[in-house]
Parts: structure tokens; C-alpha cells; sequence
């Protein structure tokens, strides 16, 4: 099996790595700047004569590194405040936030399974494709009102989470049970739309408009420690960014 920090080597060595790597050193220098857009991937395309797909595939792993940050139908751009030393966008959790707004949140575990990664999840986590991931659905409620479908992904090394009780706040027991807590990380926002099996959870038509948050957070050292994303009425719950 290949050693993480030799993935990391294997990725500088592919196209696409090096893209990033050299990206990467354009905004650290100042050539790209703090909030400022990239060029466009057929602009990419034709400065560097790479295909779509190692254009691409560079992007996103700045994405999940936090340096850069897509938003849809507008473009990509150099996430606020990136510099070699600066680091990672504070975030805060959906237990916590919905403290800070003053309302009451309850959890039904939906689905708790080991699945296999996606190519992005691979990417985040520097595993194999043959490596499996602990998938945790659970369904969140405000005032017993079904508002949000949250899927968190970790490494196999959490495998005993399907056995643990995850009414809960996930943090809180992965602080108490597992000694970690989060350490940094980034989130996107977009536009999601009711899958079928969505729609059920949450009481919605199929295809409603949700707001989507996905969340890549590491623990100490910087270390990737899961992905969530979460699908959100927003007529039942606003919000708030950690400032």
C-alpha cells in the first residue's frame, strides 16, 4: 500500500499536480489574489495545452484544500485570505450554530454502512479506491420538524462509529470516544435539488430547492478527518457563518 506522503509525492509527479502545485505558487506570489478569479478552464486550457479533464481535476484538488473556492455560474476563485501560512476558513458545526440561534435540534440516525469513495473523496482522504469509507446518514429536526439530510464520511479507521449512538452531536463523541477534535477546514455552498429519497426525509416535493453545504475538516496535524455534506430547508433554518 502507498504511504500518504508518497501519494502526495505521486500527485506532484501527474499533470494535474503539478498544475495545482504551480497554481498554488502563483497565488502565494501575489499573481492571483486574495477574493480574485482564475481564468476560466478553456482559458487554462489553451496557456497550458492540458486536457479538460487534468484542468479539472487540478481545480479540485485546490478546492479541497481550501485554497480555492467554486462557485456555481460564476467561476472559480482564490478563497479570502490564502497564504502559505494562513490558516483554514473557522467553521462551525450544525449542533453549534443552531445553538447560537437559539433553537432546539434533534437527530435520527437514517443509514450507517461502509461504502466505497468517490474519486474526490479518494483525493481528500489519500486513500485507494479499494479502501472503504463509514457513511453516517442521519436526519436532523427542529421543533420534531424534519430540516436537514447530513451525510459524513470517514476514513475506516472510524469504523466503530456505526456502533456508537449518533443522536447526538458527532463532535462531542468523537471528542469523548476518539480524543479528536476538529482542527481546521473549509466548507462550499450551493444549490441542491430533493432527490427522491430527500424529498421523503424531509417532507419537501421532489427537486425543492435546498441549500447545500459540504464540509472538508481535518484534525490536528492537519490530518483529513471527514467530509459532510448536508442538504438544508432553508425555510426552516438560516445559516450563521463564525466570524
Amino acid at each position: 500500500m502507498v504511504e500518504a506522503t508518497d501519494k502526495e509525492s505521486l500527485k506532484s509527479n501527474t499533470l494535474y499536480g503539478q498544475l495545482a502545485d504551480k497554481l498554488r505558487s502563483e497565488i502565494t506570489s501575489g499573481k492571483y489574489n486574495s477574493g480574485s478569479k482564475l481564468p476560466t478552464e478553456f482559458e487554462l486550457r489553451r496557456a497550458t495545452n492540458l486536457s479538460r479533464s487534468t484542468i479539472r481535476h487540478a481545480l479540485d484538488l485546490l478546492v479541497n484544500d481550501g485554497t480555492l473556492v467554486k462557485i456555481h455560474g460564476k467561476g472559480t476563485f482564490v478563497r479570502e485570505n490564502v497564504s502559505s501560512d494562513t490558516p483554514r476558513t473557522q467553521f462551525l458545526s450544525l449542533t453549534s450554530n443552531a445553538e447560537r440561534l437559539g433553537v432546539t435540534m434533534t437527530t435520527k440516525l437514517v443509514d450507517a454502512r461502509l461504502t466505497s469513495p468517490t474519486k474526490s473523496q479518494q483525493e481528500f482522504f489519500t486513500i485507494e479506491p479499494t479502501n472503504q469509507l463509514v457513511e453516517l446518514t442521519r436526519l436532523r429536526y427542529i421543533d420534531n420538524e424534519p430540516f436537514c439530510v447530513e451525510t459524513n464520511y470517514f476514513t475506516s479507521q472510524y469504523k466503530s462509529l456505526i456502533n456508537k449512538n449518533l443522536s447526538g452531536s458527532l463532535y462531542k463523541l468523537l471528542k469523548t470516544d476518539y480524543k479528536i477534535v476538529p482542527a481546521g477546514g473549509h466548507k462550499t455552498f450551493a444549490i441542491a435539488y430533493a432527490s427522491a429519497n430527500e424529498a421523503f426525509l424531509l417532507q419537501v416535493e421532489r427537486n425543492t430547492p435546498l441549500m447545500e453545504i459540504t464540509d472538508y475538516v481535518y484534525g490536528p496535524a492537519k490530518k483529513p478527518l471527514h467530509i459532510s455534506r448536508q442538504v438544508i430547508r432553508s425555510d426552516k433554518y438560516k445559516y450563521e457563518l463564525q466570524s
